[in-house]
């Protein structure tokens, strides 16, 4: 299944994922010492293109896909990017196009081999493939308690599907793939959420798309519930607590 094609999820995921791809964007400047912007760049598994709008401040040509319509539909900056509809594994793009390939919180859901086959395909030579992700720990700077409900409360009732984590992203693998494994890089992405925000956010997250799917609760029990849960946790519905997404990177040079 897959938990991006839902026209409603696709609609949450446009309204209430929190923007800041412009941070990793900012360390991935850093980290290649990228002085003028690159001539191509691709995002694969693009969503609604928080993500890919981000790779314009580095790139001449800005190109995103992804498997799901409905999240297209909603695409941003559509009059700046090349948008198109495509598996992760299967790109409509010629050979040695792409100066940089990202993928933000997506390849979980890939066939990561495969994927790594056609990203060679399409990199110029000892171009970039850098993959990355945003992720909710609960971890606040407001409040300690709400990682701890996080793991023994929510991801106990909304568990999620299942994704390809046990990959190996080791030195020796990614040679065998065709790329040098340069660094994995980690920090944080403060993001100011009212009870309203934090709520819909959830809403975005796979495990909630998996459960309405599968008809075992409704948006709207789902967002019920998560009101009498998580008020706990704010002074009143209008008070913003500090969010710290984490946040990985991979890069990937094509050998």
């Amino acid at each position: 299944m897959n938990y991006f094609s839902p026209k409603e999820a696709a609609e949450r995921y446009a309204k209430s994922r929190p923007d800041f791809h412009y941070h990793t964007i900012h360390e991935i400047t850093k980290y290649l010492k990228l002085h003028s912007k690159i001539e191509n760049a691709l995002d694969v598994a693009c969503g609604t293109g928080l993500s890919t709008k981000a790779l314009l401040q580095i790139s001449n040509n800005v190109y995103g896909t992804d498997a799901s319509e409905e999240m297209l539909l909603h695409a941003l900056n559509q009059d700046e990017i090349t948008y198109s509809k495509a598996l992760a594994e299967n790109q409509p793009f010629e050979a040695y196009f792409f100066d940089i390939i990202t993928v933000s919180s997506g390849v979980h859901w890939f066939n990561i081999d495969a994927f790594l086959e056609e990203s060679i395909r399409m990199l110029k030579k000892k171009s970039w493939l850098i993959i990355y992700d945003n992720f909710f720990t609960g971890e606040t700077i407001e409040n300690k308690d709400l990682k701890k409900w996080y793991t023994s409360v929510y991801q106990l009732k909304f568990p999620a599907p299942p994704r390809n984590n046990a990959y190996e992203w080791t030195q020796i693998n990614m040679k065998s793939k065709g790329f040098q494994y340069n660094k994995m890089y980690t920090f944080k992405n403060e993001v100011q959420m009212n009870l309203k925000d934090l709520i819909a956010y959830f809403t975005t997250q796979s495990n909630i798309t998996y459960a309405v799917e599968n008809t075992e609760m409704t948006y709207q029990e789902i967002e019920t519930w998560l009101q009498n849960e998580l008020i706990l946790f704010f002074n009143s519905e209008n008070q913003k607590i500090t969010i710290l997404f984490s946040n990985w990177i991979k890069f990937l040079q094509k050998i």
